[in-house]
């Protein structure tokens, strides 16, 4: 969220595929958007639109249909105070990062954590239990979970797969604007195995790339592209990730990208699709040896370039955004000589089947579809007692499982052991003698034991005689981290929130005073108590 899109209400649809859903917009107000779908974010696509709310808590957030609230979910990451709502027309939409949920349903949350006494949970009413009305006010706007300032973060999902659709394909925006390219890269594919960056150019006003006669000339004549740009709306200055993207060779088609229908599975996708290089976030026009996602629709030798001649060859990138308005940069390719295609040895593991390796101390498999090429994995302790499993680098698209073998363990703590990979805590199972655990990514990896409790600092005593409703104090562990929290004032449990972003967990005495009890668990379940007068 920097700076903001205006955009104007003007019917809905730009086809007839996407038009037609009479959703309106979930903010009574200039619409603004800082987040397109499609972003690059660490780890993932961006599922939907970021709302602007300048910078403000607390603005009532609208249903854009009929509907009803199928799914709640209040937690301290992700999408934090967040809700679902089922339509007739076969979408779900979603309303993220919240201060507060509105009316009924505030009041229905509340009674179920007072009930459950669970401060983060999870609830799926039923279709008659919350029902909501095009334009009712449903929630306030707030910076939940791992939002980084105070906005709305808004989805349109299919029914039956709950995969996020592209929303600008269904919301009619003021758009004639052309998307802007601003670098053209050239990949080496001469070995199948090791693709890399090897040169690129900006783009200059004019549309050509900054080279002599506006050509790249190439020691191989094997090669894939690559393009960095950006995309605006009209009055913008906010600078979006561009929706779709083609490659012609020669006058022929042989690429084809559409950034829209990405699953949640596919998230980590994002980590191969884009890559980034000397300050420069590229976006790769070819696909690996292995994939399943449902952006490409058409890739000619997986978007792989094979000249035939060392003779100059056009190439004609075309970008396009959701309303149509396109940008193509022609340039010029040549070879200096043919060298066709290699594979480097030593790869032992595959993208299309599962792996295993069974050692005498470690134990690894990689399911079918977790990497995007074969990789070389090696896995083995080394002399400081950490395990070395494959290439932080090398991209994983799904978790691997791990099985670490525990020399000596402490009896009687061994419910008390981690892994952590570098700054990441990974739990697990400690069974016969190994710990058990999965990780999104290789790396270098520690057994070791959390036996500490949370640390709590709770703010010291005031001579002031009106005493705030609204406490807050910091929670912080260092291995684990915090798994559950709960505030008793009066042996009464009340309801409380931890912000993660902020290390601190806050709650609302309602003026009361009394005892007041913390209980703080991390996540293998080390407790820390304090009691104290309030």
């Amino acid at each position: 969220m920097h700076f903001s899109i205006l955009l104007s209400v003007l019917g809905l649809g730009v086809s007839s595929q996407t038009n037609g859903l009479g959703f309106i917009y979930p903010l009574d107000r200039s619409i603004a958007i800082t987040g397109n779908y499609g972003e690059i974010r660490p780890n993932h696509f961006h599922a939907g639109l970021d709302f602007s709310t300048d910078q403000r808590l607390n603005l009532p957030l609208k249903c854009v249909a009929d509907g009803y609230v199928s799914r709640i979910k209040i937690s301290r990451g992700g999408y934090g105070k967040v809700l679902y709502v089922t339509h007739a027309n076969g979408y779900v939409t979603v309303y993220a990062h919240q201060k507060r949920f509105a009316g009924k349903i505030e009041l229905y949350v509340a009674d179920q954590q007072k009930e459950l006494k669970k401060n983060e949970l999870e609830l799926f009413p039923k279709p008659d239990e919350l029902i909501v009305k095009q334009g009712d006010i449903i929630g306030y706007s707030g910076n939940s979970g791992s939002s980084t300032g105070p906005h709305l973060h808004f989805e349109i999902r299919t029914l039956k797969s709950e995969i996020p659709i592209n929303p600008l394909l269904i919301y009619d925006v003021k758009d004639a604007v052309k998307p802007v390219v601003t670098h053209i890269a050239l990949y080496n594919t001469q070995d199948t195995n090791r693709i890399h960056q090897q040169v690129s150019a900006s783009v200059n006003l004019s549309g050509s790339v900054t080279l002599p006669n506006n050509t790249f000339i190439l020691n191989q004549n094997t090669f894939a592209i690559a393009f960095s740009g950006y995309d605006q709306a009209n009055g913008s200055t906010n600078k979006n990730n561009i929706f779709e993207a083609k490659l012609e060779l020669d006058g022929e088609l042989i690429y084809h990208h559409q950034l829209n229908y990405i699953s949640f599975d596919n998230g980590r996708y994002v980590n191969y699709f884009s890559e980034k290089a000397k300050g420069v976030k590229f976006q790769k026009c070819f696909v690996p040896s292995c994939f399943d996602i449902d952006i490409y629709k058409t890739h000619l030798n997986r978007g792989r370039i094979e000249l035939k001649d060392t003779l100059l060859h056009h190439i004609k990138l075309t970008v396009t955004d959701e309303k149509g308005n396109s940008t193509s940069i022609p340039f010029k390719v040549k070879a200096r000589q043919l060298t066709g295609y290699s594979e480097s040895p030593g790869m032992n593991v595959g993208c299309s089947k599962d792996f295993r390796i069974k050692k005498e101390d470690i134990e690894y498999t990689i399911k079918a579809g977790s990497l995007t090429k074969a990789v070389q994995v090696g896995a083995y302790f080394n002399k400081l007692g950490k395990a070395i499993i494959g290439n932080k680098n090398d991209v994983l698209l799904k978790p691997f499982t791990m099985s670490l073998k525990v020399y000596k363990p402490l009896k009687g703590k061994e419910d008390k052991l981690i892994v952590m990979n570098e700054e990441d805590c990974l739990l697990g199972k400690y069974e016969n003698g190994w710990f058990t655990t999965e990780s999104k990514s290789f790396g270098v990896f520690s057994l070791v034991y959390d036996t500490l409790p949370p640390v709590l600092g709770f703010p010291k005593e005031t001579k002031k005689k009106v005493k705030p409703a609204v406490f807050s104090f910091k929670v912080a562990d260092t291995q684990s981290g915090i798994g559950d929290y709960s505030i008793y004032l009066n042996d009464v449990w009340i309801i409380a929130e931890y912000d993660a972003k902020s290390s601190s967990i806050s709650f609302d005495t309602g003026g009361k005073s009394g005892i007041l009890k913390i209980e703080i668990t991390d996540r293998v379940g080390n407790l820390a108590v304090m009691k104290r007068d309030l």
